[in-house]
């Protein structure tokens, strides 16, 4: 009968180490498929980023040449006006 009831014992134990592994081995296969998909977010959120910062720069470079003197120029020679001599 205590042979009967350590193999009982023997046998949940084991049951519960295994059923604990499999939770565990879900868990972090879960892990790891939420590690690559915020890795892939983060590279895609990181490009939409630079092409944002590089339109900012463009911008920049026109609102600049917008308050330039050349632009006024090349504005006057389009309507026409010609520096007097």
């Amino acid at each position: 009968m205590a042979e009967e009831k350590r193999n009982r014992i023997l046998a949940a134990v084991i049951i519960n180490l295994i059923v604990l592994l499999a939770i565990l081995a879900a868990v972090a296969i879960y892990q790891l498929v939420d590690i690559a998909v915020l890795k892939s977010r983060r590279n895609k959120l990181n490009s939409e980023l630079n092409q944002y910062i590089e339109a900012t720069e463009k911008l920049e470079n026109s609102y600049e040449y917008y308050q330039s003197y050349d632009y006024l120029m090349d504005k006057a020679y389009e309507f026409g006006f010609v520096p007097g001599n």
